[in-house]
């Protein structure tokens, strides 16, 4: 048996660490699990899942005693901001063990994210000198297979995971979730915006999207975050994303140009329960720029990242999306992506009237170096996204099949050919021997 033996803390909202945890311990790994609620346990495997159900002031003395008990040497989690993670990390780098951390893509769709010891603004890659992306050699770059949609198995998983974290909340009586709603609540809001973006909206919105770009007229884009991000919450200077909607709205009235319209667009798993275009709204009255605002909750986003004059954001992996289809961007938080020679550097008042499009080569280089460092192929919903992205994880962490060592076999010369004769029906065989282990 080998001496890797590894901890999975909490996971997203999917069979996907089981499963992982299942393709570790195939190969020949020791595998335990720490269960923080009930949906942990609902996609939990049940041999070495402990329930932890203490405060989280407790959950490193817990941890280390375990650890003495079974002396971990790597520990995979998924977001390093969750609080029960928050908690577990400094007591983990201590120990020294390898610390393997999730996130949802850097580059999407088809690929998520697998880093030591942090993700996003916690990456080790994160650097803001051009020198650091350039010349990263001839490696080629890895091809991602085609993953399409996963909204459904993704809402499943997590109807799943909440009904189940609803169920064994006596059983978890300290757990709570980093998610800032209810389950009951964002799903209303879901059962009200889903079904209207469907029925009228996404429609309309298409058609406005299309005569705005037919017309010429400049616009830029403030795609919105979602308000419980951790790239919002603990990236940024931000504590709300209804912060970073009237900060923008309000550069933009004073500096962007007179002519130019500022389209805001909702996230796609927004649940409508903080009401961003009233917001909007609002806003845009105070400062008298009701006719210069476009509020969108649906829309193709190449198509208006690729027309813009500029996109504005926080952190958002869009980013990367606005810097390929070349248009100017600027990040208002901690971004991998926020680089001299990407992102605009100057300030968001300037920004309006300076910004320019990325470096080509720069972005190349850039985007090669984290795709090779960083990225899986793969998501963490459906039955094909975890597979691929289990085979590359497995590839990442290095995990090959234990082999038994092969017995030290010496050949002993048959002293009793008797029954050996009588086997080989009365011959006896050239160099017949028999082999007994050492």
């Amino acid at each position: 048996m080998t001496s890797r033996k590894f901890l999975f803390l909490q996971g997203v909202a999917t069979p996907f660490f089981r499963k992982l945890g299942e393709a570790i311990q195939e190969n020949g790994y020791e595998v335990f699990r720490v269960n923080f609620c009930g949906g942990d346990s609902w996609f939990s495997h049940t041999k070495n899942s402990w329930r932890f159900t203490a405060n989280l002031d407790q959950l490193p003395s817990w941890l280390e005693k375990k650890y003495q008990e079974h002396h971990f040497t790597d520990v995979i989690l998924f977001g390093d901001t969750r609080p029960v993670h928050l908690h577990a990390l400094p007591l983990l780098k201590r120990l020294g063990l390898k610390i393997h951390v999730y996130e949802e893509g850097y580059f999407r769709p088809d690929w998520i994210t697998l880093e030591q010891n942090g993700v996003n603004g916690h990456s080790r890659l994160l650097n803001k000198d051009p020198d650091f992306w350039l010349n990263q050699g001839d490696e080629d770059l890895k091809i991602a297979s085609k993953l399409g949609k996963n909204f459904l198995p993704r809402a499943w998983h997590d109807v799943c995971y909440r009904l189940a974290t609803a169920t064994f909340t006596p059983v978890y009586p300290h757990y709570k979730t980093h998610r800032p709603f209810q389950a009951y609540r964002e799903y209303l809001g879901w059962a009200q915006r889903l079904p209207n973006n469907k029925l009228w909206r996404e429609r309309w919105e298409q058609k406005k999207i299309q005569q705005l770009v037919n017309s010429g007229q400049d616009y830029y884009l403030l795609p919105l975050q979602l308000d419980s991000d951790a790239q919002i919450r603990v990236h940024s200077s931000f504590t709300s994303i209804q912060q970073v909607i009237v900060k923008v709205m309000a550069s933009f009235a004073k500096h962007a140009p007179a002519e130019s319209l500022l389209v805001i667009k909702n996230h796609p798993l927004d649940t409508g329960l903080l009401k961003h275009a009233e917001k909007v709204k609002q806003v845009a009255q105070t400062l008298g720029m009701s006719e210069r605002v476009l509020f969108l909750e649906t829309g193709h986003l190449p198509t208006l990242l690729h027309h813009t004059k500029g996109t504005v954001l926080v952190n958002s992996t869009t980013g990367t999306s606005a810097l390929h289809h070349g248009s100017p961007t600027i990040a208002l938080g901690t971004a991998l992506f926020d680089i001299p020679g990407l992102t605009f550097q100057d300030g968001l008042d300037r920004f309006w009237t300076e910004g320019q499009a990325a470096d080509p080569h720069l972005f190349s280089q850039f985007r090669q170096r984290v795709i090779q460092e960083t990225q899986i192929n793969g998501d963490f919903y459906s039955r094909k996204g975890i597979r691929l992205a289990i085979a590359g994880s497995l590839a990442a962490m290095q995990i090959t099949p234990v082999t038994k060592p092969t017995p030290n076999l010496t050949p002993v010369p048959n002293l009793s050919p008797a029954p050996v004769k009588l086997i080989y029906g009365g011959k006896l065989p050239e160099a017949s021997y028999l082999y007994k282990e050492r």
